[in-house]
């Protein structure tokens, strides 16, 4: 199933007139999954005949985060929490009035994760109970910090299988994955090394991307304490650098996969003849110890150890099956 498959199960609900109450969206919260939360919001909103067109004014606003029966709910304290004061005034307040347009009425919970006891119960009532057409999106990529009830009353859409790293990053890190370093030790180092630029320019460019969204926020005031800054470019990079470890992961499950003999469930089809290569150069031991070996520098950047440091550690002991190191 295509991302474009899962928003028509959504649609034809919409067209159906019987949509869920809300709909959890599971996935990168800035990648897929605000993706297919725009084309949704373009479907309700859309003026053409046919929806979503994409460039009608409706569409236009939906875009630019200006249409005022759209209520976006960001974290924006300096805990990154969505608090209940931002559910109730920002949120249930303008649901519970008439529609600027007299049809629907949305709330967008962009980090839904980050809502805490409080806030969680102030929205759970409104969302067991919303008034007519009425819809909830919650975005979130970590669901199970939501209370069950939360997660019982909506439609769960899954958009894992979907998400990757973007680009210019995808085409790099396939590049030196699949590239013929590893053989010497100088060679893993510059491999690593590699890796780390792309971390480095992940890291500036969610900077980039946060001070554009607070010039477009001028009337929040929080915007230009440092500290919050900070907070947001943090989660931002956390994101894309969540996306680079899944990258990295569906490698070497790839090659996992392929010395026990599935080469045709790869991730990287396009790869597969130089996955084959070097899967007959290691043991299936060796590609155990690989996945292990990612799985744990994960757990390493999110101790916030060197990720310099803790990429050349596991680039150099991983069994990349290039040459004969065994």
């Amino acid at each position: 199933m295509t991302l474009n498959d899962t928003f028509d199960l959504v649609k034809r609900a919409l067209d159906a007139g019987r949509p869920a109450n809300g709909y959890l969206i599971v996935g990168p919260v800035r990648g897929v999954g605000s993706e297919l939360a725009l084309k949704i919001l373009q479907t309700l909103f859309c003026t053409s005949a046919s929806k979503p067109c994409g460039s009608c004014e409706g569409c236009r606003k939906v875009r630019e985060h200006i249409e005022p029966d759209v209520h976006w709910i960001y974290p924006a304290k300096k805990t990154r929490i969505i608090s209940a004061e931002q559910i109730r005034e920002q949120l249930i307040a303008p649901i519970m009035q008439t529609a600027f347009s007299g049809g629907w009425k949305v709330g967008v919970l962009v980090g839904a994760d980050r809502l805490n006891d409080a806030s969680a119960n102030a929205f759970l009532k409104t969302l067991e109970e919303p008034p007519d057409k009425t819809l909830f999106l919650l975005l979130s990529d970590a669901p199970q910090q939501l209370l069950p009830t939360i997660i019982s009353r909506c439609q769960r859409i899954d958009l894992t299988a979907f998400r990757q790293l973007s680009e210019p990053w995808y085409s790099s890190v396939l590049e030196t994955l699949s590239g013929t370093y590893y053989t010497r030790v100088i060679d893993r180092m510059v491999s690593a090394n590699m890796l780390f630029l792309t971390l480095a320019d992940m890291k500036a460019k969610a900077e980039e991307w946060v001070k554009e969204e607070n010039s477009k926020q001028t009337k929040n005031t929080e915007e230009d304490d440092e500290d919050l800054f900070n907070a947001k470019v943090s989660a931002r990079y956390r994101e894309l650098r969540d996306d680079f470890l899944l990258m990295l992961m569906r490698w070497y499950r790839d090659l996992l996969v392929v010395k026990g003999g599935s080469a045709e469930v790869v991730y990287f089809k396009e790869k597969v003849d130089i996955l084959k290569e070097r899967a007959e150069r290691i043991t299936l031991a060796q590609a155990f110890y690989n996945v292990e070996a990612i799985e744990e520098m994960a757990r390493q950047f999110e101790r916030n150890l060197n990720e310099e440091t803790v990429l050349a550690y596991t680039m150099d002991r991983i069994h990349h099956g290039v040459g004969a190191r065994h």
